[in-house]
């Protein structure tokens, strides 16, 4: 048997695919115009990102839900966090390896 979603449940998925592309272009942009100085450019992209964070765990994940169970959310957060600290931290390992690669090679 399928479930269909309905047409509230619809609105929400766009209404926060939406507001994660606003989001998304302002990181972007504010990082690309130098609008700000370095440490309030920092503090807006991370604002930016905790933002995003709750819009997916909302929106997207359901964690607001009444109906999931605690396991579920517990679940869902943590598979969430894994998730990110493997694309945070395997992203940075892959950047300074490519800087000390590019360094040795202009010495």
């Amino acid at each position: 048997m399928k479930k269909f979603i309905s047409k509230k449940e619809y609105i929400n998925y766009f209404i926060g695919l939406f507001f994660s592309f606003i989001i998304l272009f302002f990181s972007v942009f504010l990082i690309k115009l130098k609008i700000f100085n370095k440490n309030l450019s920092y503090f807006l992209i991370i604002f930016f990102s905790i933002v995003q964070l709750i819009i997916h765990f909302s929106i997207f994940l359901h964690i607001k839900d009444a109906k999931s169970s605690e396991y579920y959310n517990i679940f869902v957060v943590m598979f969430s966090l894994i998730i990110i600290f493997i694309i945070f931290f395997g992203s940075r390992s892959i950047m300074l390896s490519l800087h000390n690669k590019i360094m040795i090679s202009e010495i």
